[in-house]
């Protein structure tokens, strides 16, 4: 079962770039013909944004009396969003990787972020501002994670160890195109291995059904500067308490063609992996590029 959520991950990337090929392709068909008329306006198009950002610190002490460990650290993340709009059709397709390390000359080598989350809704305009959808997402991280509150510290979690497969159907509202909000009956399957008795309750493979709410924002501050806002929440029956939420927040400012500032705000509450609101702040300056 695993290689087949393997497969569906791969599948998607796949899907997307694609796509991403057929429409570069179709624009440089279409500019090889000469024009007799003014080209109307498409209807059935793309929009595309691919962000990359890379972000390095390095520190070194040598006999500083105010005390300091020598360190270096990095992170890299990409941040794209391929979406098809036209009259009778909206398909948005997500993509969040990032990756990061911090290397301490005391501590050692630590992850400091290690993120893979895709998702693909496709929705049709019946209503005014009021669609019926179908979304599919995926999520899980690139290798191992440790808990680094213990010594020595202690593995926690891996890729696919836990995976999380969301699949929903219901009503989505979007109100403008920069936001927009769904609600619908979901079945949510989280796979394990090593870790399942901590995400899985016990099992390789747990399927849950319920409920999915799922808020997104958008806002394109300048032709190479975004604010993307996502809250998606998920409750399986029974107790609210056992309702999963997933709140993250990515501001990415460019302040010339290469340096770029970047900074992360997630949240989590998952009452099954830990009681409390669990938080991610990572601001970082760096090498960062639009390319779509």
């Amino acid at each position: 079962m695993k290689n087949f959520k393997v497969s569906l991950v791969i599948g998607f990337i796949l899907m997307s770039a694609t796509v991403w090929g057929q429409d570069v392709d179709q624009a440089d068909s279409t500019s090889a013909t000469p024009a007799v008329t003014a080209a109307p306006t498409p209807v059935d198009q793309w929009k595309k944004q691919l962000d990359i950002s890379f972000n390095l610190n390095q520190g070194s002490f040598d006999n500083w009396q105010q005390g300091g460990s020598n360190f270096v650290s990095f992170q890299a993340g990409i941040n794209a969003r391929f979406e098809k709009d036209n009259t009778g059709v909206n398909w948005l397709n997500t993509l969040k990787m990032q990756y990061g390390l911090n290397y301490d000359n005391q501590l050692g080598t630590r992850i400091t972020s290690d993120v893979i989350d895709l998702e693909s809704v496709y929705s049709w305009k019946t209503w005014d501002k009021v669609s019926p959808y179908l979304s599919l997402s995926a999520q899980s991280q690139f290798g191992p994670s440790y808990n680094y509150s213990v010594t020595p510290s202690v593995e926690t979690s891996n890729f696919l160890d836990p995976g999380y497969f969301t699949e929903s159907a219901g009503l989505k509202y979007t109100p403008d195109t920069v936001f927009n909000t769904r609600v619908g009956l979901a079945l949510k399957e989280t796979v394990a291995n090593q870790f399942e008795s901590t995400y899985s309750q016990g099992y390789s493979e747990l399927t849950q059904f319920g409920l999915s709410w799922v808020s997104e924002l958008n806002l394109k501050l300048s032709t190479t500067s975004n604010f993307d806002s996502k809250l998606d929440a998920f409750w399986p029956g029974g107790s609210l308490n056992l309702t999963v939420v997933e709140w993250d927040n990515l501001l990415t400012l460019n302040i010339n063609k290469l340096l770029n500032f970047t900074m992360e705000d997630d949240f989590r509450y998952d009452s099954v992996v830990y009681n409390g609101v669990q938080i991610k702040e990572v601001a970082g300056l760096g090498i960062g590029f639009s390319l779509l």
